[in-house]
This record gives C-alpha cells, structure tokens and sequence, in this order.
C-alpha cells in the first residue's frame, strides 16, 4: 500500500533508482487531459487520474515499481453511441532495468515464472512516469464499451426519436421544395405557348 504522501504536481519524469533506494512512495492525480494518446479514446477528459505508486527493490535487487490506476472515464457506447461511464483499475508491476542487457537478465531470470512480467528500461537512468502510466491506461479500456442493457435502451431510444425527427423535416422539406419547382415549370410552360391570332396576306388574281 502507498504511505499518505503526495507529490503535486505529479513527477512526469522520475530517477527510478533513487526512489527505489529510498522506497519512495507516489500518492498523486493526473488531469486526463495530460494523457494525450488515452485522450483519444475518450468522450471527454474532464476526469482525473488516480495515482499510487510504490518504489521498492527485489531479493536480487531489481528496481521494481507497483501500484494501483483509477479512474471513472467517459467511452462511447457502441450501441447508442452515446457517452458511457466505465470505471478504470489498473494495476501495475514492473521492473525496471538501466540498459538493454540488464532488461534482458531480468527476462531470462523471470523465464520459467508464471507472472506477467513487464521490464521498462530507464533511458539514462530517467523513467518517463507518465508515459509507463498512459500505457497501463490504455491497455485496461474495455474492448467495447456499452450501457447496461436497460440503460442503453434509453438511450437508444432518444438518439432515434431525434434521428427519426430530423428525417422527417428534411422530407417535408424536399416535398416542399418539389411543389416549388413544380409550379415553377408550369409557369414557364404557359409563357412559352404560342397565341391563337395568325398573319393572313391577301393576294389579288
């Protein structure tokens, strides 16, 4: 569990390995608006994220970092289309190596273990803690979001009611627009007809 400390505003960009000597512990929120490629799954990004993170080191001495995501974000339903609130719990468990060798150590050590392992590499001993916590985000969005049945019906129902009224004023406005031209052709017709009077020339035998 993470220890009541907070860190505002939250560390984008953190020294893993100093926070991991120190068990260090990140009590925090992130705006959704921050998170720019879970952004565009969203309805909306006027939420926010909840953070807690913990630091820590292995029995063989890896940097290790854990912790719990929530977050209660708007989808959009795949029935009506309209907004649907889906809460979020990501929970994370990483390891995390300073270069490419010491990520693959920790792979070959962890190869016969039945734990989902993830390994992040720390690029010049900077972990970007904001993209680690966007990925973990992403990958827990449900793979289609829906009301509950009762609920999306509802819904539905209104989102077709407007649809169906939208229909029918664009219908009375074609019909409408077709009496116009109508009798927009049967004028021009009667100007266009030629009179009964005829030129008469008398011719003398």
């Amino acid at each position: 569990l993470c220890a009541p400390m907070s860190i505002d505003p939250f560390p984008e960009h953190v020294t893993a390995r100093k926070l991991c000597d120190r068990n260090r512990t990140i009590n925090s929120s992130i705006p959704l608006g921050k998170l720019l490629r879970l952004s565009e799954y969203l309805a909306d990004t006027q939420a926010q994220v909840e953070v807690c993170l913990s630091f820590d080191r292995d029995e063989s001495g890896t940097c290790c970092l854990s912790g719990n995501l929530t977050d209660a974000v708007r989808l959009q339903c795949q029935r009506c289309l309209e907004p649907v609130t889906v809460r979020l719990d990501a929970t994370l468990a990483i390891k995390l190596a300073q270069s490419e060798p010491e990520a693959r150590k920790i792979a070959d050590q962890s190869a016969n273990t039945l734990d989902k392992l993830d390994v992040v590499i720390c690029k010049e001993g900077e972990l970007n803690l904001l993209s680690v916590i966007e990925d973990e985000l992403v990958m827990s969005l449900p793979i289609v979001a829906a009301h509950a049945s009762d609920q999306c019906n509802t819904a539905f129902n209104a989102l077709h009611a407007e649809t169906q009224r939208q229909e029918e004023t664009m219908l009375r406005s074609n019909i409408k627009g077709l009496d116009v031209l109508q009798k927009l052709k049967q004028e021009l017709a009667g100007a266009s007809t030629p009179g009964d009077g005829s030129n008469k020339r008398n011719k003398n035998k």
